[in-house]
This record gives C-alpha cells, structure tokens and sequence, in this order.
C-alpha cells in the first residue's frame, strides 16, 4: 500500500468525492492539536465526524473495499498523533445522555439498572447523568476524561476499580462494518487493554456498551464523585495539557513511583516535561511537538529500566 503525505496524499480523487457524499461531516489535512487532550499532534488525511451507526456501518464498508487505514480517535484524552502526517481516515464517534437507554433487572444480587450507552457519549456527562437519576457504580471514572467507547477500549479504572466490572456487554462493528453484540465473558479484559473474539486478524470499532448499575441516593453517589475527584486534584497536576497518566503500572509497582526514584521529575525535552506533582504525567508546558513527548517517553523509559530493570509500558495510544 503506498503512503501519502500532505502534497502527495493516500486517497485519490475519487475516493474523496466517495467520502464526501458518504459523510456529512469530513474535513481534509486536519490538525489533530485540538482533538488531543495532549493539544499538540500531527495532520491527518481526513478526520470524520459520526452520528449514526448506519452512518458508521456504510463508511467502514467502503474503507474495507478500498483498503483504506482508519482509526478512532475518541475523545482525545489517551492518544498522541506523532506523525507529521497521518494518511488515511481518523473517526470521531458522537454520542450524547439523551440516547441512553435502560431497563430494570433483578439479580441473585438484588435490584439493578442496566444502561446501553453510545460508544460516543463523553465519561463525565454519563456519570452527571447517573447522579441525576440515582444509579451507583460508575463513581471510581469521576475525572476521568474522554468517551465511553475509550474507557472500554483501555479497561480505564481507578481506586482499585475497572469499567469491566460493571459491563454486561460492548456493541461493536467490524473492518466490514458488521455490527455484533458482544456479551461480557467473551471479551478478554486485561489492565489497560480489551481485545473482542476476531481481533488482531480483524480490526474492532466499539459502538457501544450495556452497563449494570445499582439503584441508590444520587446525592450520597454526588458526594462519593466529588470526594473522588478532589483526590485526583490533590494528586495530579491541574490545569496543563497532558494524556493523563502516560506509563501503565507494572505488575505490584507504580509508573509514578520509578519515574520519581529514577530523579526524573522535571526531566524536559523541548516543551514536553515529567510533571513535579506527578512523575506519571508528561505534560505539554506549551508548544510541544509530537517529537517532544516521543523522545522524553524514550529518555524516560531507558532512566528507569537503567535506575530498576523495569521497561516502563505507554498507556497512551500512539499514532
């Protein structure tokens, strides 16, 4: 497959005017800065807005036919665009509260509430409106950034907790643009990663999910949000641009703690530095480059393999 760059692109003329009538919303050589929570990134070929699985289904149908590359991008709180120029498709789901749906269940466990959610609906208003309509067990994502689709994509969790715990199922649609309902015992849920039946041969969009909430008191779970949140603020820096925690935790140790015994708090290239308050974090301090991050990762993972033997992992996606 040839590869393309902002003067030669990947899609010819054709499958451009093929996307364009396929998409309501495209748009070319798009800067990915402002789609990333790092808010610096390189340029992709084309970045498409979605807002109905139909939509989706008829768009990854014809990336198949075409052999065209695509990826996801989420909510842009977990990736990093490095390329100066990424060809090919970026998809963007959206998703919003007023397309969850729900239903009552009773379990061995008592009364419960289960959710179907889009894969484009963003974390914090989701857990909003579970306080308003007095559903537990979401509490631990408070803070978190990003979309549903993301937080199960990485297993996202917190304070002990993962979002598999609470899942009864993911909807998701293949390279083909086949749509399946993939129940909970048959997606592999590891830390940080979830991998469907098909994958890596095939490639794997979440649409969405099913959750199983519990009935209780939305203002004790308000209360339960907000003492989890102040936590995180007390933690990890506030106001900077960052992924969020950058290394994932090794087996029985913590990213954060290497990184501070290995004397790397502060540690800069170009723009991109560790974070004082939280060696976990690298952070954007303004202007970064794409290569910035990639080298400070690179610097920091070699320190902290020579400092403890360990070969730190990235959590953030890299495109």
């Amino acid at each position: 497959m040839k590869t393309g760059n902002a003067e030669n692109p990947l899609l010819n003329d054709r499958q451009r005017t093929d996307l364009i009538r396929l998409c309501p919303e495209i748009r070319w050589n798009v800067d990915m800065a402002p789609y990333s929570t790092f808010r610096t990134g390189g340029m992709v070929e084309a970045l498409v807005h979605i807002n109905a699985i139909g939509e989706l289904a008829t768009l990854l149908y014809y990336l198949h036919e075409e052999q065209i590359p695509w990826n996801v991008v989420g909510g842009g709180s977990n990736i990093l665009v490095s390329r100066r120029y990424h060809e090919g498709v970026f998809i963007r789901l959206r998703g919003s509260v007023r397309e969850i749906t729900g239903r009552p269940q009773v379990t061995a466990d008592g009364e419960r509430y289960c959710l179907r959610v889009h894969a484009g609906c963003n974390l914090a208003s989701l857990i909003g409106w579970c306080i308003r309509n007095n559903l537990s067990g979401l509490e631990f994502m408070a803070g978190i950034p990003g979309s549903v689709g993301g937080a199960i994509r990485m297993n996202a969790g917190a304070f002990g907790h993962e979002i598999s715990e609470v899942l009864l199922s993911v909807q998701v649609m293949n390279s083909s643009g086949n749509l399946e309902e993939v129940a909970k015992d048959r997606v592999s849920f590891t830390y940080r990663s979830t991998c469907f039946p098909g994958e890596p041969a095939d490639k794997i969009l979440i649409t969405g999910g099913e959750f199983c909430l519990q009935p209780a008191d939305g203002r004790e779970v308000a209360r339960r949000c907000r003492k989890i949140i102040s936590s995180r603020r007390e933690s990890q820096p506030k106001g900077v641009r960052s992924a969020g925690s950058f290394f994932k935790n090794p087996e029985g140790d913590f990213a954060g703690r290497l990184i501070e015994q290995a004397g790397l708090k502060g540690l800069r290239v170009g723009n991109a530095m560790v974070s004082v308050k939280h060696a976990n974090f690298i952070v954007n301090t303004g202007g970064a480059a794409p290569d910035d991050i990639i080298r400070l990762m690179e610097k920091v993972r070699r320190h902290v393999l020579d400092h403890s033997g360990v070969l730190l992992e990235p959590e953030v996606h890299i495109y």
